[in-house]
């Protein structure tokens, strides 16, 4: 940090972090802002800002026609599910993109935009630098693991804010709470969305490299915030991180220090190694269930009506509760979020296994798909839920 530029250090779980005012610039509070990070799914967000930028110059509409490639169908673990040759609109590969964090929704807008991935991640790269994000480099549309893709908390907020500059009239793309392409629908993977006063956007990631990143925006009495966390150990940390992050930006009123342009100089010899590997081998946990990237394991996080698909004595043997109910419910339910909560009383520890974030007639249809399995099932609307696991937050 530069001599004469205090900036409060915002310390959190999380490996790296930043606040800032949407607007200004001014960075609230940092830590570690400019060390090299992979994004992870954060990468969509630009995939979808180069996306925006094609609109704006109208050489792209959202009504326009995309034929989705074999490559493009292909893409793993995090998927729509499109098929090769599939027919969809440009608005519906954004909003698979954003909502469900779709791998192959966004390397499909990719093709569209320059008939290849690798052409596309070449003008992401391009548009970062114009953009002024000084250290990132994309190498893919989707955020997989690729050693050379790389950003910084700083870069991704500056991000954030051109989208607030440049698209305001599209920023309502990333409240959206499901997408829906033909018989398919998809819940949001976004935590934040509903559990945090204000927030209304933007995107979260995960790999096995970066852990749980998650960039935010959220409004109070007309002051908005942008925040990026990167680097969290579990989802449930992640929106914990990020919502205290935000909380100490509302309540703070120190005078502005300096701004995210000012934030280039402000390098560390630290800055200059190499991203870290944040979670591997038996620590590096996230099954891909019923279309999200990853486990809910905080009760902050539950939202809309649920499922409860029973209580277990293991977190493994929850797990595979998990599993067995996608299995069963095939494509009965496509928009729930996965969720492993932790209860314990007395030395007694279990872990509840439910799908949140739906709506009442999917919760119902869920249950009654399950009866006939004969297996075990219970839905819960968003009061009793909230009150039932209330002991475990």
């Amino acid at each position: 940090m530069l001599i004469g530029m205090p900036i409060l250090a915002a310390r959190s779980a999380c490996a790296a972090n930043i606040v800032v005012e949407a607007g200004t610039g001014t960075v609230i509070s940092a830590d570690a802002a400019n060390h090299l990070w992979y994004p992870a799914s954060l990468t969509k967000l630009m995939t979808v800002y180069v996306a925006l930028s094609e609109v704006a110059a109208g050489r792209l509409s959202f009504d326009d026609k995309i034929t989705v490639s074999q490559h493009a169908a292909s893409q793993h673990p995090v998927r729509f599910g499109l098929r090769p040759g599939q027919i969809i609109t440009v608005r519906q590969a954004i909003n698979a993109t954003i909502v469900a964090s779709a791998n192959d929704a966004a390397v499909a807008l990719a093709e569209k935009v320059a008939d290849s991935e690798d052409a596309f991640a070449t003008r992401m790269t391009e548009t970062a630098r114009e953009l002024g994000m000084t250290r990132t480099v994309f190498q893919n549309a989707s955020g997989l693991p690729v050693d050379g893709q790389v950003t910084t908390a700083r870069d991704l907020a500056v991000l954030a804010m051109a989208f607030l500059d440049h698209f305001p009239q599209h920023y309502p793309l990333f409240a959206q709470r499901s997408v829906t392409i033909g018989k398919r629908s998809r819940g949001t993977v976004d935590s934040i969305l509903g559990a945090y006063e204000g927030a209304d956007g933007m995107k979260t990631g995960f790999t096995c490299a970066s852990g749980y990143n998650m960039v935010a925006s959220a409004e109070r009495d007309g002051r908005r915030l942008i925040g990026v966390v990167l680097g969290s150990r579990n989802g449930g940390q992640r929106s914990q991180d990020m919502k205290r992050l935000l909380d100490a930006g509302f309540a703070g009123s120190a005078p502005p220090a300096a701004t995210l342009v000012d934030y280039v100089d402000q390098m560390t010899d630290a800055d200059d190694g190499a991203p870290p590997v944040v979670l591997n081998g038996g620590n590096c946990t996230a099954p891909q269930l019923i279309g999200s990237d990853v486990i809910i394991d905080s009760p902050t996080e539950l939202s809309g009506w649920a499922v409860v698909l029973g209580d277990y004595r293991t977190r493994g043997k929850a797990q595979q509760a998990l599993q067995t109910a996608q299995t069963r419910l095939g494509g009965t339910v496509r928009s729930g979020q996965p969720a492993i909560i932790k209860q314990g009383s007395n030395g007694l520890v279990r872990y509840s296994v439910l799908l949140a974030g739906l709506k009442q007639p999917a919760a119902q249809k869920a249950c009654q798909a399950l009866a006939k399995q004969r297996t075990y099932c219970v839905a819960l609307s968003p009061k009793i839920l909230q009150a039932r696991y209330a002991s475990a937050r």
